[in-house]
């Protein structure tokens, strides 16, 4: 069993609040700590005060406010990340994403959780524990 503090740590942001909790779910059973889905890029930038996390799934059309700042903010901490969203890159909400993996709505949950484990592999020197649990689990 992975400690708590060996799990990578995610943070989702996710305006709709049933998917967000849906989909916590869906990355807790693939082995990642979730801190708890925002809907709003306030909420997520708080939690942000309290911890960075090891990586992050963004839905960019987030509740009453704009990404951008999450962003930079999540860029400067080094903290890999995926958009995961129905907007189209092309759209204006999308500036400055070009660089990031990007997954269109809907698609399965399976398909994040893979770009998740590819992104937590790449931050490997970072968190080596975090990437061993990774591994472990897709051999399983």
């Amino acid at each position: 069993m992975i400690s708590l503090d060996q799990q990578p740590s995610v943070l989702l942001t996710e305006e709709f609040p049933l998917v967000g909790m849906d989909f916590s779910d869906v990355l807790e059973q693939a082995g990642y700590r979730v801190l708890r889905p925002a809907v709003m890029a306030t909420e997520a930038l708080s939690l942000l005060k309290r911890e960075t996390p090891t990586l992050a799934v963004l839905g960019i059309e987030l509740t009453g406010s704009s990404c951008a700042e999450l962003v930079n903010v999540l860029r400067q901490r080094g903290v890999p990340f995926l958009v995961h969203s129905g907007c189209c890159r092309d759209r204006p909400l999308a500036d400055g994403l070009q660089d990031v993996p990007w997954i269109s709505k809907p698609a399965p949950p399976g398909d994040v959780v893979s770009v998740l484990d590819v992104l937590s592999m790449a931050a490997a020197p970072v968190h080596q524990n975090a990437a061993t649990a990774i591994s472990a689990r897709q051999s399983e």
